[in-house]
C-alpha cells in the first residue's frame, strides 16, 4: 500500500499539472493560429479579454482553492459568473488585430473612417474625429497585435467602424511571421509535456486499480 501512495500522489501532481498548463497552452496555440493566417484578424476586446481570463483562471483558481480550503469547483463558478459579469459590462469599443504590423493598422483604420465620411486628423497615438471621438492605436509587437480603441462617440458609430475595419483588414495581406511558428511549437511541447509525464505512470496506476479489484 505505501508503494501505491506515491504513484497516486505523481498522478495527481501530473493531473494538477496538466490543469494549469494546459489552458495556457490552448491560448498559445490560439494566438499561433492568429498570427499565421492570410489576413490579420480583428477580435473584439471582449473576446481577447475572455481568451486571456481563460488561460490564466486556472493560475489563480487552484492556489486559492487552497488557500481558502474549499473545492476547486466552487471557486470556478463564482469566477465564472464575475467573468461574465465583467464581460456583460464591457463596452465594445476596442478591438485588436493579430498578425499585422502598427503602420498597416494605422491604414485599415485611415481607410475605415474614410469609409465612414471622416476626414480623420492623424495625431499622436491615433486618429482625431472633431466633435465625435479619438481612435488609440497600440501596438504589442512581442505577440504581433495592434490594439485600437475609441474613446467618445455612441454604440452606433463604434459599430460602424467596427464593421468598416473588418472590411479593410479583410483586403490586406499578412505573411506568416517566425512568431506564429514559435507559438504553435511552444504551445504543442506545452501540451505533449503534462500529458507524457501522466502517461508513464498508467502501468502502474492500472496495476492498482487492477490490485484493488481483486
Amino acid at each position: 500500500m505505501g508503494a501505491q501512495m506515491p504513484t497516486m500522489d505523481q498522478l495527481a501532481l501530473s493531473m494538477r499539472l496538466a490543469t494549469v498548463v494546459v489552458p495556457v497552452a490552448v491560448y498559445f496555440l490560439i494566438l499561433g493560429v492568429l498570427n499565421s493566417r492570410p489576413r490579420p484578424q480583428l477580435l473584439s476586446g471582449r473576446h481577447d479579454f475572455a481568451l486571456l481570463l481563460g488561460a490564466l483562471s486556472p493560475l489563480l483558481i487552484l492556489p486559492a482553492a487552497s488557500f481558502f480550503g474549499i473545492g476547486a469547483t466552487a471557486i470556478i463558478v463564482v469566477a465564472a459568473i464575475a467573468a461574465a459579469w465583467t464581460l456583460s459590462r464591457t463596452r465594445t469599443t476596442r478591438w485588436v488585430i493579430y498578425n499585422i504590423q502598427i503602420e498597416q493598422a494605422r491604414s485599415a483604420v485611415a481607410d475605415a473612417l474614410r469609409s465612414m465620411g471622416f476626414d480623420g486628423a492623424a495625431v499622436n497615438g491615433g486618429f482625431s474625429l472633431p466633435g465625435k471621438a479619438f481612435v488609440e492605436i497600440g501596438a504589442f509587437p512581442l505577440l504581433r497585435n495592434v490594439s485600437v480603441r475609441m474613446h467618445g462617440g455612441d454604440k452606433a458609430l463604434a459599430g460602424r467602424f467596427a464593421g468598416e475595419l473588418w472590411r479593410a483588414l479583410s483586403a490586406m495581406e499578412a505573411p506568416t511571421s517566425p512568431m506564429a511558428v514559435s507559438l504553435l511549437l511552444v504551445a504543442t511541447a506545452m501540451m505533449v509535456a503534462p500529458l507524457a509525464l501522466a502517461a508513464q505512470r498508467v502501468p502502474e496506476l492500472v496495476r492498482i486499480l487492477t490490485d484493488l479489484m481483486h
